[in-house]
Order: structure tokens, then C-alpha cells, then sequence
């Protein structure tokens, strides 16, 4: 019996060794009878093709049958996630509802009590920008619409990213905007987390630098510069840019739209009423 056992064992294992040529061979008979042109071969090619052809087809039935059931089911799965997490979103949306209209009624009962005056609808005139022209201002641009398009001075003239200048003059088919980087542009801002009130100035350079910082102000690269509305020229919270350098004398600050595009969007904030009128003619021409 013991003998017997071990005969068995050993057998196994010459087997098991001579598996790999046996795949090898099988594999290379396979090749060989799907690639070999020999009349006989083409034969059994085409005797097993038609053998197995009705027995695939007949498999692929349940094949099909099955799989179309395994997508029915993830679908299923799928739309029960999906529902779950809807029904949670649209809780978080309810409370986020209550939310909003507590503090609605909260504002309401604020700007009664202190006559609050809400600011006027801004409206805007997208132009396309024609040619930088200097003249009076050193860091100025032409764009190709005037007093018949609706324009007029003090207009803030931004891009999607922030500011790019103000409309200083104002002729009938033209007008030229003073850009940030100007040497006379000075805009009241606010910087950081920390609401430090100082200044924007142009220096005809591609950065803007901080003037009339309160000492002990901590201001550091990255803080958002934001307008104060301070002077009624600008209204608050415009992007001016991020602070891109602070050291021992000086804080310099990356303007919000570094390169003009062929448009600008020029924007009344309804800020007639705190600018100063110029009535002399137009040099930008129109």
C-alpha cells in the first residue's frame, strides 16, 4: 500500500514537471493549425468553426442574459446611491434654506433700523481695447467706445480676474483708461484676513506697491488686496491683486490681471455723485 502511495506521488510529480512542455506544445499545435495554409488544416478549420458555431451561439444566449442583468443591477445599485446621496444633499439644502432666510429677516430688521440705503445696480459695456497710448498718463489704453456708447468718466474698467483701471477721459466713439500701474493711480484697499486699510499705488511698473501702511501691520505674501470703497472711487471689495513680495521697506503686490485682453468690461457702480467733473475736451480723439 505504502508502496503504491508513493508511486502515486512520484508520478505526479513527473507530471507536473513535464506540464509546462505539455501547455508549450499545445500552444504552438494551436498556432500552427490557426496560421498553417495547407489545404487539410483550411478543412478542419472550417469543420470546427461550423461545429462550434451553433454551441457558441447557443452559450451567448445566458451569457447575454446574464450580463444584461449584471448592468440592470449596478444601475439599480448605482440610482440607490444616487438617490441616498440626493436625499441627503437636499436635507443639507433645507437647513442651509432655514439658514439663509433667518438671515434675510435679520437684514431686513437691521436696514430698518439704521435707514440702511442699499447701493445702486451697477451696469456694464464690454469694449474692445484699441491701442496704449500714454499722453498724460503714463500706463493708459485706448478702447473703442465713447459718450454714444454710454460711457462715462469714472466707469471701473475690469476684466473676469479684478480691475484693471478707471475711465479718465471720455470722447464720443473713444475713451482712455487709466490702468493701476499708473504712476498717478492711488486706490484705497483692504489686504488679508487681518482688514489692513492702506493704499495702492502705480509706480509704471508691472507691480503695484503699498503705500500709508499702518506700522505693526501683518501683511504677508499671498493676502488677497481687495478695494475699501474709501473715496468713493472705487466701491469695496473689487480684486486688486495678491500680495507677491513683502520686505524690510516695501510690500509689492501682483496686480489681479497682469496682461490685457483684446476686451475689457467697463463697469458704472453709480459713482457720479464723489467724482470730480472734467469737462475739457477729449485728446483720445471722437
Amino acid at each position: 500500500m505504502d508502496n503504491r502511495f508513493f508511486r502515486l506521488k512520484r508520478l505526479k510529480a513527473q507530471v507536473k514537471r513535464l506540464l509546462p512542455l505539455l501547455y508549450a506544445f499545445v500552444s504552438l499545435v494551436l498556432i500552427w493549425f490557426g496560421l498553417s495554409a495547407h489545404p487539410v488544416v483550411r478543412s478542419m478549420r472550417l469543420s470546427v468553426v461550423r461545429f462550434v458555431s451553433p454551441v457558441v451561439s447557443v452559450v451567448a444566449v445566458p451569457l447575454g442574459w446574464m450580463r444584461a442583468g449584471h448592468e440592470n443591477w449596478l444601475n439599480l445599485w448605482n440610482a440607490y446611491e444616487q438617490n441616498e446621496a440626493l436625499k441627503k444633499e437636499n436635507q443639507e439644502l433645507k437647513q442651509w434654506r432655514t439658514v439663509a432666510l433667518q438671515q434675510a429677516i435679520e437684514r431686513e430688521e437691521l436696514q430698518s433700523l439704521l435707514k440702511y440705503i442699499p447701493p445702486k445696480k451697477s451696469t456694464s459695456i464690454t469694449a474692445r481695447v484699441l491701442a496704449d497710448n500714454g499722453g498724460t498718463f503714463a500706463r493708459s489704453l485706448i478702447v473703442g467706445a465713447g459718450s454714444d456708447n454710454g460711457i462715462k468718466k469714472g466707469m471701473i474698467a475690469m476684466t473676469a480676474n479684478g480691475i484693471v483701471g478707471r475711465v479718465v477721459d471720455v470722447g464720443r466713439a473713444s475713451s482712455r483708461l487709466m490702468l493701476m500701474t499708473d504712476y498717478l493711480s492711488r486706490i484705497p484697499v483692504v489686504v488679508g484676513g487681518g482688514k489692513v486699510v492702506c493704499v495702492a499705488s502705480g509706480d509704471n511698473l508691472a507691480l503695484l506697491k503699498l503705500i500709508a501702511v499702518p506700522e505693526g501691520a501683518a501683511i504677508a505674501a499671498g493676502d488677497v488686496v481687495l478695494t475699501s470703497g474709501d473715496a468713493g472711487l472705487y466701491p469695496s471689495g473689487l480684486p486688486v491683486g495678491v500680495v507677491a513680495e513683502v520686505t524690510d521697506n516695501d510690500i509689492f503686490v501682483r496686480p489681479a490681471e497682469s496682461e490685457i485682453s483684446e476686451f475689457v468690461r467697463l463697469v458704472d457702480f453709480g459713482l457720479d455723485d464723489v467724482l470730480l467733473k472734467d469737462e475739457s475736451p477729449c485728446p483720445c480723439g471722437g
